[in-house]
């Protein structure tokens, strides 16, 4: 079927749009005027009180997220990619559903955990699974349709908020309908994902040859037995028939150089990503606007949707980025100059606001701190928000790899669940200095990247263990991306290294 890769990497990444949705929507239902009051708690109460209560509902999400990515692996690699992803959706739903019909806090958060378990398996199985099914030349493309759907759904998330707050009355109903619109996407799931192909690589390791072969075919719209099809067959099942032969278990696998060096690698990007300082925004952007001297919470929640629309485009403008001789090496690289340039100014324009009267207009100060958001949102969509994703889910063994994608995934969400909880403390207490952090940690990235990170884009999942077989030190290596004319080569099955 043409475009059957494309299509089913589209459903599988609405895990992508839950993922941003329910990331998202939690910052404009935090200001709505009655949430906490019908949930029982007294929103004039003393204020570190009600700042624990909101990093308790933003964290209990992340908890359940890092649960979740954890755990799935075994559902994952037992029975299926596919099955794993329906699975997920289905305790979303749940989750969801808790969250829309809590009349206490406590119901609040188990639905917020539940959740999260089904967000957090899913932010580990999508990216695996789109690695697995998609064409070499388009993996990074395709792959950066995860990162479009979760700023999609951050967006989205950020405007219902808005349309809810702008235009109903103060009632249960105003945070109800966004936080139940969040069980779409995952209905989606549902339906969508068993009708699509399972992952190549599993069907391979589960000696599923002909379905693999039939795939194979169907994914890349050509018959069984074109040269194409067979050579991607033979890659996949030489690679696995070496995974076999290790004497070592898969956990113990995981220890071994080349293997751990790859997971170190893995752990740091989704480390470092949650570090630029992205969700502290995402969660916290109506608090963020409100301290550079935007006053109502209308006018809050609209700049926060106007930085949601600003992270679609530029995650848009990525999908034509990612699979160019700018690899994901520069790329990662240029956002993170970009990103320490925008916090670096931001915290210096909040320094300088601090200093003004209480109640002052916003002037061409404030103005400045709100375009360098913007600019942090371009800077971060364009690289660190779907190249880690990508860079992640290709770069481990087959037999491994959902182990791997378990263990990073997890360190993400772990810190997640910290920039949660961190980011009001660090507000309320350093103010400007939360963003020279930031800014300061987008350095270190940039650094760790140059020295670290091996260039993957053009290379098929059958040979990155001969890019990582190289050495620690990447710089040292040729990092350049394939020409064209490889390219070319690679299509026609004609190696050229």
């Amino acid at each position: 079927m043409k475009y059957l890769a494309l299509i089913a990497t589209t459903i599988a990444c609405f895990g992508g749009f839950l993922f941003g949705y329910d990331t998202g929507v939690i910052s404009s239902v935090l200001v709505m005027p009655t949430f906490f009051t019908d949930l029982g708690i007294d929103p004039k109460a003393q204020a570190a009180y009600v700042a624990d209560v909101k990093g308790n509902v933003v964290a209990l999400l992340q908890a359940g997220c890092c649960a979740g990515a954890l755990l799935i692996n075994v559902f994952a690699d037992r029975w299926g990619r596919k099955f794993a992803i329906v699975l997920s959706s289905i305790i979303f739903i749940v989750g969801g559903i808790l969250q829309v019909v809590a009349t206490n806090m406590d119901t609040m958060l188990a639905g917020r955990f539940v959740a999260g378990f089904g967000v957090g398996a899913n932010s580990m199985l999508v990216p695996m699974y789109v690695a697995e099914i998609a064409p070499r030349k388009l993996r990074g493309r395709l792959g950066t349709l995860w990162q479009f759907l979760i700023v999609t759904g951050i967006m989205v998330s950020y405007w219902v908020g808005y349309g809810c707050l702008h235009n109903l009355a103060p009632s249960s109903t105003q945070w109800k309908i966004p936080l139940g619109l969040q069980i779409v996407p995952g209905g989606i799931l549902v339906i969508g994902i068993p009708f699509m192909p399972e992952s190549l690589r599993w069907l391979a390791i589960r000696d599923k040859t002909e379905q693999c072969r039939k795939t194979i075919a169907r994914l890349r719209d050509l018959p069984e037995d074109d040269p194409l099809v067979t050579q991607e067959m033979e890659e996949i099942a030489v690679a696995i028939e070496l995974e076999r032969e290790s004497k070592s278990g898969r956990f113990t696998e995981i220890f071994q150089s080349g293997n751990l060096r790859r997971l170190f690698i893995g752990c740091m990007l989704q480390l470092f990503q949650q570090w630029t300082g992205t969700n502290a925004i995402n969660y916290y952007a109506p608090q963020i606007f409100n301290s550079i001297g935007l006053s109502s919470a209308e006018t809050d929640v609209l700049a926060t949707g106007v930085y949601g629309i600003v992270k679609v485009v530029f995650v848009f403008v990525s999908f034509f980025m990612v699979d160019t001789k700018l690899g994901r090496r520069r790329t990662l690289m240029i956002g993170s100059v970009i990103m320490c340039a925008a916090f670096y100014i931001l915290g210096g324009m909040i320094y300088m606001i601090l200093k003004e009267p209480k109640g002052s207009p916003v002037g061409a100060k404030g103005y400045v701190a709100i375009v360098m958001v913007y600019c942090f949102a371009i800077g971060y969509e364009f690289s660190w928000g779907p190249i880690v994703w990508i860079v992640c889910s290709e770069i481990y063994p087959t037999r491994i790899r959902a182990m791997c994608l378990s263990l990073t995934t997890a360190i993400n969400w772990a810190m997640n669940a910290t920039i949660a909880k961190a980011t009001p403390v660090m507000l309320a207490n350093i103010t400007y200095g939360t963003y020279f952090l930031f800014g300061s940690f987008a350095v270190v990235m940039g650094v760790f990247v140059y020295f670290f990170l091996p260039e993957t884009r053009g290379r098929s999942l059958e040979q990155m263990d001969e890019i990582f077989d190289r050495g620690i030190l990447a710089y040292r290596f040729d990092n350049s991306v394939p020409t064209e004319k490889l390219r070319e080569a690679e299509e026609k099955g004609e190696f050229v290294e």
